[in-house]
């Protein structure tokens, strides 16, 4: 089997960017704030769930035609209206994947902040980790299992990324390749700056000793909740791209291994550490993608043994390899995140 080395390389570099924004969020929220989430999936799927909604009810809407019901009989037609829409009204597409993110952010960060909120006013915030993790199996059982949402079982296809209006195909990847990145520099900076603020720091001492903190009058549950908030709303985001990436919604890929995926990206890369999630992001990206490539190349060649499942053997092993040996990861956090040390230093040696 002959591999395109261009095309294999903006896969890789479109679905690290995915996994940063998804990575980021994660460690923003247990890497930084010390708070448990095992439901990740369940907030990478609202911006998924909501991107198949738009892209079949909204986006006919923005184009000045009539919505389609995307599901049974309908569902050719709603198919190829979409995608006329797509190839021909760059402008409607770009307006409803704004929408789209919008929407999604609002969903995502509402879910998030209200059970956070609710369920971290207890002591334990582990109680937090099995609610998300529950509810996100929940949550993709009952879409699953909705006929008029993204079409049951079956999924919604079809869902093109922005430039899919292009000629060349290559060159519409190309420029998602580089919208994702771009998103995911952003998230990145904006997270550097948070941690480095005196909210950053209010949320690593709740990390640290949270009766301390408690004692010095911070509202602990609150802070918590707004943290999940601001993680939801990238992982929200990251769902839609993920989506579009795919081209495809479907309840199936929003199970609990994609939560196990994006907890070995940040645990491999290091907790705390922004630029280690990122690193962790760019392993699994590059592994996901070669051992889908392995697992063509022996399936055709008869291979009797699934090779697909060996990627989640390797993951877990790796998960627990690194909690094992290495838990502060590739890069572990940095003891310095201000400017702070630096100035108080060269304040004592140079006494007014």
């Amino acid at each position: 089997m002959n591999i395109d080395v261009g095309a294999t390389l903006i896969a890789v570099l479109t679905l690290f960017g995915i996994y940063s924004l998804m990575a980021v969020s994660l460690n923003l929220e247990y890497g930084v704030a010390g708070v448990p989430n095992f439901g990740q999936a369940l907030f990478v799927s609202i911006g998924a769930y909501v991107t198949g909604v738009t892209y079949t009810r909204l986006l006919p809407i923005i184009a000045g035609t009539e919505a389609i019901h995307p599901c049974g009989s309908g569902l050719g037609t709603a198919l190829q209206l979409r995608s006329e829409i797509m190839a021909t009204q760059p402008v409607a597409g770009f307006v409803n994947l704004l929408l789209t993110f919008i929407i999604a952010a609002i969903i995502g960060g509402v879910v998030g902040f209200v059970i956070s909120y609710v369920t971290l006013r207890l002591k334990q915030e582990w109680y937090l980790a099995l609610v998300l993790l529950v509810g996100g199996e929940i949550v993709r059982i009952v879409v699953r299992g909705a006929d008029d949402l993204i079409c049951s079982h079956n999924g919604i296809s079809g869902i093109a990324q922005p430039f899919y209006y292009l000629d060349d195909a290559r060159t519409g990847a190309l420029f998602f390749m580089l919208l994702v990145l771009g998103l995911a520099l952003i998230a990145y900076i904006y997270s550097e700056r948070l941690i480095r603020s005196p909210y950053g720091r209010l949320l690593k001492a709740l990390r640290e000793e949270e009766n301390v903190t408690r004692s010095l009058g911070k509202n602990i549950a609150l802070a918590r909740a707004q943290i999940m908030l601001i993680g939801s709303v990238i992982a929200a985001i990251s769902g839609v791209l993920f989506a579009l990436n795919t081209g495809f919604v479907n309840a199936n890929d929003y199970v609990v291994t994609l939560t196990l995926d994006i907890w070995v990206m940040v645990v491999l890369g290091g907790l705390g550490n922004n630029r280690g999630a990122f690193l962790g992001a760019a392993l699994i990206a590059i592994m996901d993608r070669f051992t889908q490539i392995a697992a063509i190349q022996l399936n055709m060649s008869g291979f009797p043994i699934e090779f697909n499942y060996v990627r989640f053997i390797l993951f877990g092993v790796i998960l627990l390899l690194m909690l094992r040996y290495r838990p502060q990861g590739l890069l572990p956090e940095s003891p310095q995140t201000t400017d702070a040390h630096t100035v108080f230093s060269s304040d004592k040696g140079n006494p007014a």
